[in-house]
């Protein structure tokens, strides 16, 4: 992890604030690399993250147990820690409601329309993807809305200021993102 800035102490301080932020929402195990770039003289900000391989997706079948009885799909929850993101899951398939909820450890859906023993209801890589996002927006600047975004595959990847970024920036990002990408 490393912060690049002319000014030497507002570099010690992003890294701090980066710590803090990672640490708060439990990111220091999943991220391989980081390096903020901040140039406060042309109010720009530039985060590059290599995220570490994620864990398996989480399926419906690792935290509940179900059965189909005529047309309703019943849902026994096991994994409780789970239960919100399959209740949007489940809502965003078969919209709220369609989805009954008996009581806390079951649900019930009549004439589902997806397959139980495939329904994914965590994809690791995009939970991981949609936390380092917050990450950095946490510690980008405040009033920098506009935003470069060249993040792909296992790299997230933003360019933010305050104002329109001058050209010559975007090659200076390039070499950040290589720089990230190809370090071991």
């Amino acid at each position: 992890m490393y912060v690049e800035c002319y000014d030497e102490q507002g570099a010690q301080a992003y890294d701090t604030i980066l710590r803090y932020t990672l640490q708060e929402l439990k990111l220091a195990k999943a991220i391989d690399d980081i390096k903020v770039f901040i140039e406060p003289r042309d109010a720009l900000f530039m985060g590059v993250v290599k995220l570490a391989p994620p864990s398996a997706p989480i399926y419906l079948k690792d935290m509940a147990s179900y059965k189909v009885e005529g047309d309703i799909l019943k849902i026994k929850v096991e994994k409780e820690d789970y239960t919100p993101d399959l209740l949007r899951v489940l809502w965003d398939l078969e919209g709220r409601s369609n989805v009954s909820q008996p009581s806390r450890y079951k649900i019930e859906i009549p004439y589902p329309s997806f397959d139980p023993d495939e329904l994914m209801i965590i994809n690791s890589h995009e939970e991981l993807k949609r936390k380092v996002y917050d990450a950095l927006f946490r510690i980008v600047p405040e009033g920098f809305r506009i935003t470069y975004n060249a993040s792909e595959g296992n790299m997230v990847c933003l360019m933010c200021s305050d104002q329109i970024i001058d050209d010559s920036w975007y090659e200076k990002f390039d070499e950040l993102i290589d720089e990230v990408k190809n370090r071991k």
